[in-house]
């Protein structure tokens, strides 16, 4: 089972933080990146952004302030291990490593690979 299906849903947590964000002015993927960022310089949130303004609520999520309040509120709603399942139904997770089938893993060259990356 995925994650966004069935008992492992995340729309309570999404609610939570979402009430957390409204209060500061802001949203929860703002928030959630403000979080991430909590975490200690040696992690580093990825952001996925699709569209302009979801770059931008990155680039401003370190000026979100939050409080020692905050992060107890977020560590509540979304506890250590929150996240269960898998990100997409079996089907589509078979498809996530389309590199590995073209030849290609983790940015190197394999034998015998033709095409744009063959060089000089």
């Amino acid at each position: 089972m995925h994650r966004q299906s069935g008992p492992s849903t995340h729309h309570s947590k999404v609610d939570a933080l979402r009430a957390i964000a409204d209060e500061k002015g802001s949203n929860p993927a703002r928030g959630a990146i403000a979080w991430v960022l909590s975490r200690g310089i040696d992690i580093v949130p990825l952001v996925g952004a699709r569209k302009r303004t979801q770059s931008t609520d990155a680039l401003h999520a370190p000026e979100l302030q939050l409080t020692v309040n905050d992060f107890s509120r977020i560590e509540t709603a979304v506890p250590a291990g929150a996240a269960a399942g898998d990100r997409y139904p079996a089907s589509q997770m078979a498809h996530l490593d389309s590199e590995q089938a073209r030849g290609v893993i983790h940015g190197a060259r394999t034998e015998g690979l033709t095409g744009p990356l063959d060089g000089p």
